[in-house]
């Protein structure tokens, strides 16, 4: 389990590089998609709390902050709808679109390799 220490840094660099958040949040949705869903609500966590910051988010969503949260701690379990809130949010704030890569594995794993 990561130190508070170690939260603190992943969070403090998202805040002060774009790229690296941007990458968190890349590596958020890729959980995800990937079956990892606990692991990417708490990326996405960490990236919402150093870029954004809960209270921009529940403007953004119409959520609590407290709910918000919730739905991404290591107990939280957001409805779908909510979640893909919080993902079309955390877009828009970043100005960027996400979308979705289907590719054979054997391309995935050649990729991953590289």
């Amino acid at each position: 389990m990561p130190t508070r220490d170690f939260i603190e840094s992943v969070r403090e660099r998202a805040r002060s590089d774009s790229d690296f958040g941007k990458s968190l949040l890349r590596e958020a949705m890729s959980c995800m998609v990937k079956g990892e869903p606990r692991i990417g609500r708490l990326l996405l966590r960490d990236y919402a709390d150093a870029v954004i910051g809960f209270d921009e988010l529940s403007q953004k969503t119409g959520k609590q902050r407290d709910d918000l949260e919730h739905m991404l701690s290591r107990d939280g379990d957001p409805s779908a709808g909510d979640l893909f809130g919080i993902v079309a949010a955390v877009a828009k704030h970043e100005g960027i679109e996400l979308e979705v890569l289907v590719v054979p594995r054997v391309q995935a794993e050649q990729r991953l390799a590289a």
